[in-house]
């Protein structure tokens, strides 16, 4: 994961920021972003919310994934929560 952060990191930062943010999620669309290999979080990081249980706190705040396209992919990415877009028939 390492190697491709060193490439894709650069070429993200060149890019404007909706450029950038554009072919980030279609990068995660169509599974070209790894993830999943990581170790398991240590237990100290463990975090009770709410009545809910999180392996870590680290999660994706709203507007990364307006549309809910990649929830998954980010999950995959390490983050124990992501905040998505309301799902709607039409554009808003």
């Amino acid at each position: 994961m390492a190697d491709l952060y060193a490439f894709a990191g650069p070429l993200l930062r060149s890019l404007p920021a909706e450029p950038a943010h554009d072919l980030t999620l279609w990068l995660l669309r169509h599974g070209l972003v790894p993830g999943g290999d990581a170790a398991p979080d240590d237990p100290i990081l463990n975090v009770r919310i709410w009545n809910r249980s999180f392996a870590n706190p680290i999660g994706l705040a709203a507007g990364f994934d307006q549309n809910a396209e990649v929830p998954d992919a980010l999950l995959r990415l390490g983050f124990r929560f992501v905040a998505v877009g309301t799902v709607t028939p039409l554009p808003q």
